[in-house]
């Protein structure tokens, strides 16, 4: 994305009006590639190089939180209008409300199709994972049936990488220790939803795999394997250190394609944390993004995108059939 313009669509509103949806467009006004994920940049003085980049960081970690370093965060919740497409190309538009915790790993989403008005809710707990029709309160066991449910289960995995990554995102006190030799490897202008200029500073590391895992068939490693690696490259602003994109390569996952997150409307929540207000996903090499979410507001005008919220014991739980 180096030396190109990202244009936006503008307006915001909460969840309960109209979609809010962030148009993913080639960099400039003119038609140009789609945004590249993480690779080779020119070579610059590694010192200065490397003291640029940790300050960049250091200036997005602020933006996030203030003066006062965060510890990892435990748990995300988020409220969203979701833009998507299936394999088919068709697009459609559902509101879902999300809760994530890290250790032990479990993710319950909740869904409603707009036009449908047709109410899920899908869980993953300990590595299982279930779908219930809320309409009729029938439970679909993902997990004991791999192989009739292998779409729905790859969807799920796609959703839990994307809150993974999406959970380093929103709170770089995280991320940031587990970046290896980060370094400024150029600039880059962006043009904001209400039309201002940005300069972005693009900063690159390495971090230890903490988002895609193995793939489903590679053999378990051996000792003294290297620890797979994650290549990653942030835009942060250089005037307030505003995070707007965030690309990410797993190069041992030649299965999956890149992922580069873009992000709008930066606000509060209520607990403090400023995050994006839009987040689009987009496949390396794809010109069409594959995830528009536009995250919902309270009605104090926070948004609904929070960490480190208490969550009840038994909220992950499987349903019993009816």
């Amino acid at each position: 994305m180096d030396g190109r313009a990202r244009r936006f669509y503008r307006g915001r509103m909460p969840l309960h009006a109209a979609s809010l949806l962030l148009a993913l467009v080639p960099f400039s006004v003119q038609e140009a590639p789609p945004p590249a994920a993480p690779g080779p940049a020119a070579a610059q003085p590694a010192s200065t190089s490397a003291d640029e980049a940790r300050a960049a960081l250091a200036a997005a970690m602020r933006h996030q939180r203030g003066d006062l370093p965060r510890a990892a965060p435990s748990t995300l919740h988020g409220r969203f209008s979701v833009t998507a497409r299936d394999d088919a190309g068709s697009q459609f538009k559902v509101d879902i409300e999300r809760w994530y915790a890290r250790a032990p790993e479990r993710m319950l989403t909740r869904r409603r199709e707009v036009v449908t008005g047709a109410a899920t809710t899908q869980g993953w707990t300990d590595g299982a994972a279930w779908m219930r029709d809320d309409a009729s309160g029938k439970v679909f066991d993902y997990s004991s049936q791999p192989e009739t449910f292998e779409t729905d289960l790859e969807l799920l995995r796609e959703q839990l990488r994307l809150t993974r990554l999406l959970l380093d995102a929103i709170v770089l006190d995280a991320l940031v220790p587990r970046l290896a030799s980060p370094r400024l490897v150029g600039r880059d202008r962006l043009t904001d939803p209400d039309g201002a200029g940005h300069e972005l500073l693009l900063v690159e590391a390495t971090a230890p795999d903490a988002v895609f895992g193995p793939a489903p068939d590679a053999p378990p490693p051996l000792p003294g394997d290297p620890e797979p690696q994650l290549q990653l490259r942030l835009g942060i602003d250089a005037a307030d250190g505003a995070l707007w994109t965030l690309a990410v390569r797993a190069p041992h996952r030649p299965d999956l394609a890149p992922l580069e997150l873009v992000f709008a409307f930066h606000g509060s929540t209520r607990s403090g944390l400023r995050v994006p207000g839009n987040i689009k996903v987009f496949r390396a090499g794809e010109a069409q993004e594959m995830l528009a979410l536009a995250v919902a507001e309270d009605d104090d005008g926070h948004l609904a995108l929070d960490v480190d919220l208490p969550l009840e014991a038994g909220l992950f739980a499987r349903p019993a059939p009816p």
